[in-house]
């Protein structure tokens, strides 16, 4: 019978677990090679090793599988790695959070949004924010659902505003939904289409090039259902980029077509930079809300930004 491996609740302590263990594992999820991952650290390929071979021995199983003279995680190895980052990130947050603090500051906060809400109910909340908390200090950043949810696994940001990730099941974010996200086709004022004078058929829109989220996003999935579904090929030329200025720019320059947020298409619309197409065509994805690591403490800092966002987005909860 396999034996199951238990850590004890101070396992940490038991097997003397250290800094240079958790450097290591880190090291070696950026590199492909133990020297690699050595030089990385300022340490000679024996000594780093050694310290690899201590901590399988200490936790009683392998991390890694050896192809060659490249080191591959194995399901183990995958966990500690992970969480050895997370702690590590955390220890970062911690020294720029006391720089800001021991300069009168109160903390810092990284806000993740998809791009809707940042148009309408991010931008108000961050005005509240400095007006009631100007020793906050504020960092926001924009992308995917995909790679916010990345970024705020691996603690690069603080809270998220998105769509969590399909496989989530509970156990890995606390999660307050928000709303669905209205999404509108678009293109650039003078787009032969819009000539038309009228709603515009999907097949209609087949021989124009798109730019879309890159494969795998929810918004580009069901425009492909919706070719699918009337038997219509996908067009040929499809540009994928989660990038917004990119979508713009390759807008102005061409007949393209693209899915935007309605907060973002209309903002823009305000300008005349794109114009919204009247379509036949609905695309409702899932709805969006406020996502923050369950493992994680979260600061005071963190704590009054979460409660002003739910101040501001309430309404439309």
């Amino acid at each position: 019978m396999k034996q199951t491996l238990q850590l004890s609740p101070s396992w940490f302590l038991d097997i003397r677990l250290k800094f240079r263990h958790l450097q290591l594992l880190q090291a070696l999820s950026r590199h492909n090679t133990l020297q690699d991952a050595a030089d990385s650290l300022g340490l000679a390929q024996p000594a780093a090793s050694r310290l690899l071979g201590d901590l399988e021995e200490m936790i009683g199983t392998p991390l890694f599988r050896r192809d060659g003279r490249r080191l591959v995680l194995n399901s183990y190895g995958e966990l500690l790695t992970r969480r050895s980052k997370n702690l590590l990130e955390e220890l970062e947050r911690t020294r720029e959070e006391f720089n800001t603090v021991s300069k009168g500051g109160v903390g810092s906060v990284s806000i993740g949004a998809i791009d809707g809400p940042v148009v309408d109910l991010l931008t108000q909340a961050v005005l509240n924010i400095q007006s009631d908390n100007p020793g906050i200090e504020l960092e926001i950043r924009t992308g995917s659902s995909i790679a916010l949810s990345n970024d705020l696994m691996n603690g690069e940001i603080d809270i998220m505003i998105g769509r969590p990730p399909e496989e989530e099941n509970g156990g890995t974010f606390h999660y307050l939904p928000i709303g669905e996200e209205p999404m509108v086709i678009s293109t650039r004022p003078g787009n032969p289409l819009l000539l038309k004078g009228r709603t515009i058929r999907l097949e209609e829109m087949a021989s124009y090039p798109w730019i879309l989220q890159r494969k795998g996003g929810k918004s580009r999935k069901k425009l492909e259902d919706a070719f699918a579904e009337r038997g219509i090929a996908l067009p040929k030329d499809i540009i994928g980029s989660d990038s917004l200025v990119m979508t713009l720019a390759y807008l102005e320059k061409t007949d393209a077509l693209t899915i935007l947020s309605a907060a973002v298409a209309n903002q823009q619309a305000k300008y005349a930079q794109i114009q919204i197409l009247p379509s036949e065509v609905e695309i409702a994805i899932s709805s969006y809300g406020i996502l923050t690591l369950k493992a994680r403490n979260q600061s005071q800092a963190t704590v009054t930004v979460l409660n002003e966002l739910c101040t501001v987005l309430a309404p439309v909860m």
